[in-house]
C-alpha cells in the first residue's frame, strides 16, 4: 500500500454523496468490490426501506472473537455552507485533502480499504473485521442493526476500535447525547389581549430559559476528564408563530443534551418536563386550558464510559505508545459497542475541529499515521502472546 493508493480511495469515497438523507448503497457497492477482491467474507444489513446498508467484512479465521475496525459511511449536509471547491470532489492542496467527509470519516475508511489486500495476505490467527455503518450522524442508527445481526449470528467480537477523528490520540470516553424536540401548544388570539390566550412562542422562550437555568445546576457536577467537564444542554432550533399581532398557537424547540456517561439521561428529561409544567404551563392555563409541552426524543446514543482495564484501551495505548487516554464531548458508535459487551476505544485520523464545516480537510500526514497505527495494531493483535483479559 502506498500513500497514493490511500488518497485515491479516499477521493473515490468522497465522490459518493452519502449525506444521511441519501442512500449509501453506491459507496457500499464500491467497498464490496474492493473487499471481495481482497478475499474478505462479507455480511450486509439494511435499513427498513433497503436504501442503506451496513457492511461487515471478515479477514482470517471464521472463529469467535475478532478485532473490529469500525466507521460510518454517512456525512453531514453541505447546505448553506460556503465551500471554495466542490465538497464531493476531493482536492489535495499542499499537505491537506479537502472534501466532505475527509475527516469525518472517509479518511479512516479509505485507509482500511487500502490496507485490505495487505491484511488478506497475513496468516491471521484471530479475525480482523471491518464494520462500515450508515446513519451515524443522525443517531448511530445503522450500527444498531449491525450489532443486532452479529448477536443473532452469534458473532462476538473481542473488542472494537472506532476510527472517528481524534488526531490519532486514544480516546476512552465520550458523553451520551440526544436530539430532542419539544412541541409547545398555546391558544391563538389577538396580541392586544395576551391573557385571553397563550403565545406558544413566549412559552417556548421561557422553556429555553429553563434549559439555561438547569444547565447551571448541572455544571456543578463535574468530571474533569471531559471538556467541558459537565453535562451540557443546548437549544439550537426554535420555530413558531404566524404574525406579529397573533398569539402563536404552536411552536417547537429542538434541543440536545450531551451528558457525562455516568449520568442518567432519563433524569434529565424528567426534570425538564416537570419543571416546565410546574413553572411555565401552570401560568398559561388560565387563558388556554390546552397549553402544554410535549417532548419526544428524536435520536439518542449512549456514552462511552472510561475503563482503564478495557482490553481495547490497553491494546490501543500499547500500539500508540501512549500512557494516557483522552475524552471527547461528541458522540460515536463506541458507546453502542460497549453497551453490547464489546470493549471499545476511539482512535482515528483527522481533527473533529474540521468536521461538519465548509472546506473540511484532513492532513495527509494523518492518513499516513493512521495506516502505520493500523499495521502495528493488526500485527500486535495477531501475536498469540497478546492475551485478552
Amino acid at each position: 500500500m502506498t500513500a497514493a493508493d490511500t488518497i485515491a480511495i479516499v477521493e473515490k469515497l468522497i465522490a459518493f454523496d452519502t449525506v444521511s438523507r441519501n442512500s449509501n448503497l453506491q459507496l457500499i457497492a464500491a467497498a464490496r468490490e474492493m473487499l471481495s477482491a481482497a478475499g474478505a467474507n462479507l455480511r450486509f444489513t439494511y435499513d427498513p426501506k433497503g436504501t442503506k446498508a451496513n457492511l461487515f467484512a471478515t479477514f482470517g479465521p471464521q472463529t469467535g472473537g475478532g478485532l473490529v475496525l469500525s466507521g460510518h459511511t454517512d456525512v453531514v449536509p453541505v447546505d448553506g455552507q460556503e465551500w471554495t471547491s466542490d465538497p464531493f470532489t476531493a482536492e489535495v492542496r499542499g499537505d491537506r485533502l479537502y472534501g466532505r467527509g475527509a475527516a469525518d470519516m472517509k479518511g479512516f475508511l479509505g485507509v482500511l480499504l487500502a490496507l485490505a489486500p495487505q491484511i488478506a495476505k497475513l496468516d491471521l490467527r484471530r479475525p480482523v473485521h471491518f464494520a462500515f455503518s450508515f446513519d451515524e450522524e443522525v443517531g448511530c442508527t445503522g450500527v444498531r442493526h449491525l450489532l443486532s445481526d452479529l448477536q443473532n449470528a452469534k458473532i462476538r467480537p473481542a473488542l472494537a476500535i472506532i476510527g472517528e477523528p481524534t488526531e490519532m490520540r486514544v480516546v476512552s470516553g465520550h458523553k451520551s447525547g440526544a436530539v430532542i424536540e419539544t412541541a409547545v401548544r398555546g391558544r391563538e388570539g389577538h396580541s392586544s389581549a395576551p391573557a385571553l390566550g397563550a403565545s406558544a412562542v413566549m412559552m417556548a422562550g421561557e422553556f429555553v430559559a429553563l434549559l439555561t437555568k438547569y444547565q447551571e445546576e448541572l455544571a456543578s457536577i463535574r468530571d474533569d476528564f471531559f471538556d467541558p467537564p459537565y453535562t451540557t444542554l443546548q437549544a439550537n432550533v426554535i420555530s413558531g408563530g404566524t404574525a406579529v399581532n397573533v398569539l402563536a398557537r404552536d411552536a417547537r424547540v429542538t434541543w440536545e443534551y450531551r451528558a457525562l456517561p455516568d449520568r442518567d439521561p432519563a433524569e434529565i428529561l424528567s426534570v425538564v418536563e416537570q419543571e416546565a409544567n410546574a413553572a411555565i404551563v401552570a401560568r398559561y392555563r388560565g387563558g388556554a386550558p390546552e397549553a402544554a409541552f410535549n417532548t419526544q426524543v428524536l435520536a439518542a446514543y449512549p456514552g462511552l464510559a472510561h475503563n482503564a482495564e478495557s482490553p481495547a484501551v490497553k491494546l490501543a495505548c500499547a500500539v500508540a505508545g501512549s500512557n494516557r487516554t483522552y475524552a471527547v464531548s461528541y458522540g460515536t458508535e463506541a458507546g453502542l459497542f460497549q453497551r453490547s459487551g464489546i470493549p471499545a476505544v476511539i482512535c482515528g485520523p483527522g481533527s473533529i475541529l474540521q468536521a461538519h464545516k465548509a472546506d473540511e480537510f484532513i492532513l495527509l500526514q494523518q492518513l499516513d499515521q493512521c495506516a502505520a497505527f493500523l499495521e502495528r495494531l493488526i500485527a500486535e493483535w495477531n501475536d498469540e502472546s497478546v492475551l485478552l483479559q
